[in-house]
């Protein structure tokens, strides 16, 4: 089985794949990737994911992932 992604190409439906519940990608133009942008909506991103939707593990599968950063949005306190 393949699976579409968002620019047309397919990639194949693995047993790894299998484990995750959502796949995440995203992208930002090239004068926001220059500034930064694409880091950030990628921290934003995480944080959205993990707070906002029930989903246990989400598989990110942009080509670039960034590193983890000290800018990284930090959880919200459960109160």
């Amino acid at each position: 089985m393949l699976l579409p992604v968002p620019d047309g190409t397919s990639y194949p439906l693995t047993e790894e794949l299998l484990e995750y519940d959502v796949d995440v990608s995203w992208w930002v133009t090239p004068t926001a990737y220059q500034q930064g942008h694409y880091h950030e909506l990628y921290h934003a991103l995480q944080h959205w994911i993990s707070t906002e939707f029930p989903f246990q593990a989400a598989y990110y599968s942009n080509t670039e992932i960034p590193p983890q950063s000290s800018t990284e949005i930090p959880p919200q306190a459960n109160t």
